[in-house]
């Protein structure tokens, strides 16, 4: 904790549970000569955590390929009191698609990968289901492969894996021997089990580990220092703790093991970084120009949205490549991505027109959500964008 920060020391919860929560400035004492949109985004980060109960928050903008705020508010360590800064790790958690997809495109660009490849290339391991399985399908969730279902880890509090497992190939046992969907193509399916193939898929084109092959193509270009894969044993400084609120009190977040889904939830981060990912995306550090032009455009129009036992039914938003698109209520193109996992909670959000990236995290499900993502970088919008767009708050 740095002597910049502010102490408030809060006693509730019942059942004798003290706890104290730090709304913290690091690295930056609040006074009259801050510049006025990082004091107002430090304002928000305050008000965000207070409104919400949630123990810590973090935010981080770039505007213009430059990361311009990095902070935080509570504590991401209750135990510990370690106060949350825009350096904090979070896991992500289908935020981590997002970046499946930029290593994947990468090596369509370098032609290592057709995004018309059958998947079963690349994985042999996935059972044949008598059709094929494109890299695309897998991009825009059209592959006819399930996600979750209540009963994929019985026992378990909040229906996640709680038991050690060694990779994404164990966790083919899950779903694999599954009969499809829909013949792919045919519908819209959100399925982050299909997504955990393109693991495989990425390991055997580049002919190195998952983890390295992000570490040196996507985290290191982008300056991604804290990113990495969420490895339970690991040691990872910074590392925010999460939290579930039950009627007013505190509890550890239950344990999960996240191995088997690295590619579609099992990745940590800071804001500050994933502000950075935004950053270098809109600045060719990742992919060229025309890669991501196709990355993130709309790639399902037309398709229905499948429902088990239900009438299919409309979308509701753009399907890209692993991330969504939408307009904010000015009209501006955002494209966008947010996570939730073990109790954390992150967006990133891209206004593609004006180069203008925030990320927000949080290690409660109290927060935040991609609106507030929104807020926090209308704080930073340049005079010449439309009107300041307005959100959640």
């Amino acid at each position: 904790m740095t002597g910049n920060g502010r102490i408030g020391v809060v006693i509730t919860l019942g059942a004798g549970v003290l706890l104290l929560l730090v709304a913290a400035r690091p690295g930056r004492p609040r006074d009259a000569a801050a510049p006025r949109p990082a004091a107002g985004a430090q304002a928000f980060l305050d008000q965000l955590r207070t409104s919400t109960g949630t123990p810590a928050v973090s935010g981080a903008v770039a505007l213009g390929g430059k990361v311009v705020f990095s902070g935080g508010a509570g504590m991401i360590d209750l135990e510990n009191h370690v106060a949350a800064t825009g350096n904090s790790v979070y896991n992500i958690g289908s935020l981590s698609k997002a970046v499946t997809a930029i290593a994947v495109m990468q090596l369509v660009e370098q032609r290592r990968i057709s995004l018309d490849d059958d998947v079963r290339s690349y994985v042999p391991e996935y059972p044949d289901k008598g059709v094929t399985i494109t890299i695309r399908n897998l991009l825009t969730h059209t592959s006819g492969i399930r996600h979750y279902r209540p009963t994929d880890f019985p026992g378990t509090p909040d229906n996640e894996n709680v038991q050690p497992i060694a990779s994404w190939k164990d966790g083919l046992r899950f779903f694999a021997a599954d009969p499809l969907l829909f013949p792919p193509g045919k519908f819209f399916w959100y399925s982050s089990y299909a997504v955990n193939l393109l693991q495989g898929v990425v390991e055997k084109a580049a002919g190195e580990t998952f983890e390295a092959y992000l570490g040196e193509h996507v985290w290191k270009p982008a300056g991604m220092a804290s990113a990495s894969l969420d490895i339970p044993e690991r040691i990872v400084p910074h590392r925010a703790r999460s939290y579930r609120i039950d009627h007013g009190t505190v509890h550890n977040y239950y344990y999960n093991d996240l191995r088997y889904k690295f590619a579609s939830g099992g990745m940590i981060a800071s804001v500050e970084d994933l502000a950075k990912l935004g950053a270098a995306m809109n600045h060719g550090l990742l992919v060229r120009p025309e890669t991501r032009a196709m990355l993130l455009s709309p790639q399902i129009a037309g398709l229905l949205q499948f429902r088990e036992g239900a009438t299919p039914e409309p979308v509701g938003f753009e399907q890209a490549m692993l991330w969504r698109l939408r307009r904010d209520g000015e009209g501006r193109r955002v494209a966008y991505e947010c996570g939730s996992v073990k109790g954390f909670n992150a967006c990133l959000v891209d206004f593609l027109d004006d180069d203008l990236v925030a990320a927000i995290a949080t290690n409660s499900f109290e927060c935040c959500g991609w609106p507030k993502a929104d807020a926090l970088a209308a704080l930073f919008r340049r005079p010449s964008s439309a009107t300041t767009a307005t959100g959640s708050h």
